[in-house]
């Protein structure tokens, strides 16, 4: 946004010049940041300084736990990115959770910083230091983002604490709903900020750190005891350390009913006689006639249950399409339909797309080699995911121990764990449509039809 001038409309509507309105409370609310910003920096330096063998033993054995040498070269080779957020991570560290060894006795770091003979500091920086301070560090899930503004917030760690509505303009813009990550909140005049420090990790490493932090607090989920609120922190920067340093194989995304590969392929077909067509299907005892001039093809499993191979649409007057979840899947509802229908139909043509891949995002391309118009391919892809996931809640999920989503939230533990599959698909999402733009496909649907409204 441009530089608004003194005697320029004020932005905040009220009508009046800049300068009669905002400018003050603007400039002071800058003032202010600095004052936060040069404290933070002048503490640790001074710390440095006046103590620097002392901070270093603790910051190598209370914040990384007394590294070995492979550890620490890993960490000294991090990139540009992750090494600053390291950085400041362990300042703030330093500032809020650190104690030194200072002649036989533990004091506080920051302590000495605002005690007698710590290093100047302006006023807004002493109370910035203050309220670094207050919370501890905890495990937040995003529930909304709002890019460019803040999110709101749940702490996970705290059974009933009230979600949390955060005005965060940097991290907004590359966390999105259902991330979990580490952080600090202050109260920063009437509103909640983050204090700095930041450590994200996947879904499931954080998950995994939070049942990991219950256990060892024997379940408790407050912050009654100051043991407690150390041995969090410590929890919570070694599972993200340990995310930042591991060497992981690319994940690839697999069928949630199958365990194949994930490649939603869509093949079309030229059809010469639509008689002799649906009467073919229409005596083959594993497909079904769908309300919307379609069949769906269907593979037998245990008790009963089945799941879909292939789903069958009238596209045009001459043109059938058949969608399958997977390459294979693909390959055989092909040799099965050539077989069936003989020269009722023939083969015109293959589309196959990842949507959880951020290349599919960049271009789903046909077996041709012709790559699909934008508009065509958001349209694809949204169609692609409708399908694969309308007849998701009655197939067998193997992460449900073999149970469909419908059998599955009939019970507490089911429930959950169905929610969390769900978030995963949004969350898959939106990092994806963040990365190569677009919307974010929709799952709404699963939510009310599954009767999981309320918990999203």
């Amino acid at each position: 946004m441009d530089k608004v001038g003194r005697n320029d409309p004020c932005p905040c509507g009220s009508g009046l010049k800049f300068k009669k309105c905002c400018l003050e409370k603007s400039q002071a609310g800058s003032s202010r940041s600095d004052d936060e910003r040069t404290a933070v920096g002048s503490a640790i330096a001074w710390l440095k300084t006046h103590y620097p063998e002392e901070v270093e033993e603790t910051i190598h054995l209370g914040y990384f736990g007394d590294p070995d040498d492979e550890e620490i070269d890993a960490f000294h080779n991090l990139p540009d990115g992750p090494r600053g957020m390291l950085e400041i991570n362990i300042g703030e560290w330093l500032l809020t959770d650190a104690f030194l060894e200072i002649e036989g006795t533990r004091v506080r770091a920051v302590d000495l910083v605002l005690g007698p003979g710590g290093p100047l500091l302006p006023a807004h920086g002493k109370e910035w230091l203050h309220a670094l301070g207050e919370n501890p560090l905890s495990l937040y899930e995003v529930q909304q983002a709002t890019p460019g503004e803040g999110f709101e917030l749940k702490d996970l760690l705290r059974r009933d604490a009230p979600l949390v509505t955060v005005l965060e303009r940097t991290a907004s813009r590359s966390l999105v709903r259902w991330d979990i990550f580490g952080a600090r909140l202050a109260r920063q005049d009437d509103r909640w900020v983050l204090t700095g420090s930041l450590y994200p990790m996947d879904r499931n490493r954080a998950l995994d750190c939070r049942e990991g932090i219950l256990r060892e607090m024997g379940g408790e989920e407050d912050w009654e005891e100051e043991i407690s609120r150390d041995l969090v922190g410590s929890i919570i920067s070694d599972y993200w350390l340990d995310a930042l340093t591991e060497k992981r194989p690319f994940p690839q995304v697999v069928d949630a009913s199958t365990g194949e590969p994930n490649a939603l392929t869509t093949d079309r077909y030229r059809v010469s006689d639509w008689d002799a067509l649906i009467g073919i299907l229409s005596v083959q005892p594993d497909v079904e006639r769908t309300p919307d001039e379609g069949w769906v093809r269907f593979e037998p499993l245990e008790d009963e249950a089945r799941r879909s191979r292939a789903s069958l649409t009238k596209e045009s007057s001459d043109t059938l399409e058949v969608f399958c979840r997977t390459l294979r899947l693909a390959d055989g509802a092909r040799r099965w339909l050539e077989e069936i229908a003989g020269t009722a139909v023939q083969f015109k043509g293959r589309e196959m797309v990842d949507p959880m891949s951020p290349k599919a995002r960049e271009g789903a391309r046909k077996s041709s080699g012709t790559e699909i118009p934008p508009e065509l391919k958001a349209r694809v892809e949204r169609e692609f995911m409708r399908r694969h996931y309308e007849r998701w809640p009655d197939e067998p999920v193997p992460a449900l121990g073999g149970k469909t989503p419908k059998a599955a939230v009939r019970t507490k533990k089911g429930r959950l764990a169905v929610i969390e599959l769900l978030k995963e698909f949004e969350l898959h999402e939106a990092r994806n449509a963040l990365g190569g733009g677009g919307e974010p496909f929709d799952f709404g649907f699963l939510w009310k039809r599954l009767g999981l409204e309320e918990e999203r």
